[in-house]
């Protein structure tokens, strides 16, 4: 065996063991990254190895069998396919790795099919001729060295256009590995096709196998760092990602409230080392629930990234501003140099926010309530100025709203007064707080009494008794209206049921729901269940919900209320026309009774507009074949006015103020007896 051979066959040997164990590294970092390029990268080295192996052992087989023989054959054909896989895949992994996906299935098949039937068909030529053998065996190496001079040059173009790690040093090596190759290629066609050369430079066209063995092993070396430098990268996006997530507002991308504490700590820290004033600025949209409930969530998402925009484009570009929830944002200005310069800002930001607002073409106006606290004369760590900015804001809603407020420590009394009534709140029920006055429902025709509202007072332990809107709103905040609710619905039906017992067999129970009861899955049952420990016929509960709840209700609730329509309990509307969708609200729900609200009332019979709304109404309810209900009547010309308009009944003042089980009591019936009473006094003398 002569030398060049000798080394051709070390060189191709060489290269088959290291590819062998580069495909082994990938196949490991395929399993742990699961890549496209991976997979085809790994395959590209199990057939630099089968090429190179099978092709230095048939050039071993070479000195003592001919070119026809079965092994040598099969061999060669095996170097020739796999010589030609090699260079498909490495394309395609290369591609799907600039690409930064996976190629089309059909591609890739295409692309390895045809390289295929090249590698074999070659082979299958050189082997047909024998007497050619030399010559089919130098055009069979030839083709394929330019394949691969042409595959790394494609592989070369694809790694020089790739964005995502454009100083990376394992693409900078890839790049190097793919142009030495191509050049390498190119010096040994040169060398192959010229007779002289090849001649002369024998040893060192051998010796081009171990130079082609140590450009592999670059190019190996380069994809590997190159994956670990992207999957580095992939890293540190996703830790970026996550940052954002965790600091920033989702909806508007403004700082959320953490980092807004952290630039807010850095932000007095700077003021105190430069003896300066640093204000924060406490906002809270006016009447954003309405327009959430009105034209949808999305239109709301809408309205909050506008008013944020606003906002941040107010500000100075030192100043921080972010979204603490729902729709309360907060403002940090530095280097603030008079509490004047502070209100100023408020103010702009106050004009900026309240320009109209177009979504969907409706024009929305809204405005927005503001607090402002200051460094270092109200707080001196970041969660206390913001408290007191809270406190502020809140300060500037019992203002009337759209107006700016700077914090006074009487502000954090409120919040105290709050904070304690809502400690208390939660035991209410269990502490036996709770208190239910009643008012009696008048039938215009007769006089008689035919129903009683239910109402909540709450015996406060230290403030004595207090009235619905002093802590309503808290208890559905807290959600300590459903068992509230409960106890008011137990005791209600328990107590008219009492009156029916001893005669008063006309009664029915009013009892007003609120949002939070309405929506709770389990509502048809809780008052399938109280009717029946109360023994109260379901004809003889009404349910009373106002106008606004029910345009804020679900599905859900409206499916719960024609449940319980459906079993015999009555529906009533209360407060109708106070609120935007009045028709909508008897479209939707299964009405029984309509109440005309005491604002309408109130005006009867003096004020024209006043009298033709209600007027209205109880026509709309007769039409309907719905009872309707006056409330607030305090004078006798208004009860006239409403017995002359056919309304079928009435409550009020006029007859007596919503009182004790007792006093209501006294109503019902004689003083010396249980017989139920005769006509109403009031309703007497306004007859």
């Amino acid at each position: 065996m002569t030398q060049p051979t000798l080394l051709s066959v070390v060189g191709l040997l060489a290269q088959s063991g290291v590819a062998v164990l580069i495909a082994v590294v990938f196949g490991g970092l395929l399993r742990r990254y699961w890549r496209p390029y991976l997979r085809h990268w790994t395959y590209s080295w199990i057939g630099l190895a089968v090429h190179a192996g099978a092709g230095g052992i048939a050039i071993l087989l070479s000195q003592w069998f001919p070119v026809t023989h079965p092994a040598r054959f099969a061999l060669a054909l095996a170097a020739g396919i796999a010589g030609y896989l090699q260079i498909a895949w490495l394309v395609l992994g290369t591609g799907e790795l600039t690409a930064g996906r996976a190629l089309r299935p059909r591609t890739s098949r295409l692309l390895l099919a045809g390289l295929t039937l090249l590698g074999a068909a070659l082979v299958v030529a050189y082997g047909w001729d024998a007497s050619r053998s030399d010559l089919l065996f130098t055009l069979r190496v030839t083709v394929r060295r330019l394949a691969v001079a042409l595959a790394f040059g494609v592989g070369g173009t694809l790694i020089s256009r790739a964005p995502r790690i454009a100083r990376g040093i394992g693409r900078r090596v890839v790049m190097a590995s793919f142009l030495g190759l191509g050049v390498q290629q190119l010096l040994f066609v040169s060398l192959t096709i010229t007779p002289s050369l090849r001649a002369s430079f024998g040893p060192y066209v051998a010796a081009l196998g171990l130079v082609d063995l140590v450009l592999y092993v670059g190019l190996a070396l380069g994809l590997v760092i190159w994956l670990l430098e992207e999957e580095r990268q992939a890293t540190m996006d996703a830790a970026a990602r996550i940052e954002r997530i965790a600091y920033h507002d989702g909806l508007t991308g403004l700082p959320n409230r953490q980092l807004f504490i952290n630039q807010l700590g850095m932000a007095l820290h700077h003021a105190r080392r430069n003896d300066t004033m640093c204000a924060v600025l406490f906002l809270d949209l006016d009447r954003f629930k309405i327009v959430n409930d009105s034209l949808g969530h999305a239109a709301g998402d809408v309205l909050l990234q506008t008013v944020a925009e606003r906002i941040r484009s107010t500000v100075r570009g030192e100043d921080s501003v972010t979204r603490l929830g729902g729709d309360e944002f907060a403002v940090c200005a530095t280097d603030v140099q008079s509490p004047d310069d502070a209100v100023q800002l408020a103010e702009r930001i106050i004009t900026a926010v309240k320009r109209p607002i177009v979504i969907d073409g409706q024009e929305l106006f809204v405005t927005t309530s503001l607090g402002i606290s200051l460094f270092p004369q109200d707080a001196n760590v970041p969660e206390d100025l913001l408290k007191t900015a809270d406190a502020a804001m809140y300060r500037a809603k019992a203002q009337g709203r759209d107006v700016v407020e700077r914090y006074v420590p009487e502000a954090d009394q409120g919040a105290l007064d709050q904070l304690d009534l809502e400690s208390n709140l939660q035991h209410a029920v269990e502490l036996d707080q709770l208190m239910l006055f009643y008012q009696p429902i008048v039938q215009s025709s007769t006089g008689g009494i035919t129903g009683i509202e239910a109402m909540l007072r709450w015996n406060h332990p230290t403030r004595g008794l207090l009235m619905p809107d002093e802590f309503i709103s808290l208890a559905e905040a807290t959600g300590a209206i459903v068992p509230m609710g409960l106890w008011v619905l137990r005791t209600a039906c328990a107590q008219v049921q009492e009156w029916r017992d001893r005669g008063q067999d006309q009664l029915r129970a009013a009892v007003n729901l609120s949002v939070r009861q309405l929506q709770h899955p389990d509502l048809v049952g809780h008052v399938e269940q109280i009717l029946a420990e109360t023994r109260l016929p379901a004809a003889s509960l009404e349910l009373e919900i106002t106008e606004s709840i029910a345009m804020r209700s679900s599905g859900r609730a409206v499916d719960s209320l024609r449940a319980l329509k459906a079993r015999g309990v009555r529906v009533s509307i209360d407060d109708l026309g106070t609120g935007y969708s009045s028709l909508s609200a008897l479209r939707l729900f299964p009405i029984d009774t309509l109440k005309i609200d005491r604002s309408f009332v109130r005006g009867v019979p003096e004020n024209t507009d006043d009298s033709a709304i209600a007027a209205a109404v109880i026509t709309l309810g007769n039409t309907l074949g719905v009872n309707v209900v006056a409330e607030g009547v305090e004078r006798p010309e208004q009860l006239q006015f409403f017995i002359e308009q056919r309304c079928a009944e009435w409550q009020g003042y006029l007859l007596v103020r919503p009182v004790t089980a007792m006093e209501c009591e006294k109503l019902l019936f004689d003083n010396s007896s249980d017989e139920p009473s005769t006509l109403p006094a009031a309703h007497s003398a306004a007859l």
